[in-house]
């Protein structure tokens, strides 16, 4: 990879340049990478819990919740 550093007129580096080719490598490997596979386990059974209780229809109003709550933040 070819980088090419642009600097302002004080010497500071305020960006860089990369080829288009090497632009689009690295948006293909970045858009690969999925978090969800990186999760524990748990986490993904809270995840998947709380989507079905949505679609359920069992969730609160946010200022339910606050009024109920905000004495602990």
């Amino acid at each position: 990879m070819n980088v090419q550093y642009l600097s302002n007129e004080k010497g500071e580096r305020t960006g860089v340049y990369i080829s288009l080719k090497d632009w689009e490598d690295i948006q293909k490997r970045l858009g690969e990478t999925d978090f969800w596979d990186e999760l524990p386990d748990h986490v993904k059974d809270g995840i998947d819990r709380a989507q079905k209780q949505a679609m359920a229809g069992q969730t609160k109003p946010h200022d339910e919740v606050m009024a109920k709550y905000s004495k602990y933040l």
